[in-house]
């Protein structure tokens, strides 16, 4: 149901879609120190029955979330960091 409905709910943030380019320095920073000190304690994302994004079925999927408050430096100030400079660049 997915395939079918993702096209139509998809926003593009230019008229071109996506472009590769690196992230600024102090955002990465911040992402990297994040990583350093919690890629540890990933989680297993939970993923539901028939989903097709991953290969979960045969390797699961794991994450460190910048959102999750209970991570050294994790929670809404880093998240909502990385979105406000982010989304005025993936914005251009």
């Amino acid at each position: 149901r997915h395939n079918l409905d993702q096209p139509h709910s998809m926003v593009n943030y230019t008229s071109l879609g996506y472009k590769k380019i690196k992230a600024p320095s102090h955002i990465f920073k911040l992402i990297e120190d994040f990583w350093k000190v919690n890629k540890h304690i990933q989680e297993e994302e939970d993923w539901s029955d028939g989903n097709s994004f991953v290969n979960y079925w045969d390797r699961p999927s794991r994450m460190v979330s910048v959102s999750n408050e209970e991570l050294i430096g994790g929670g809404p100030e880093l998240h909502d960091t990385i979105w406000n400079v982010t989304s005025d660049i993936i914005s251009e």
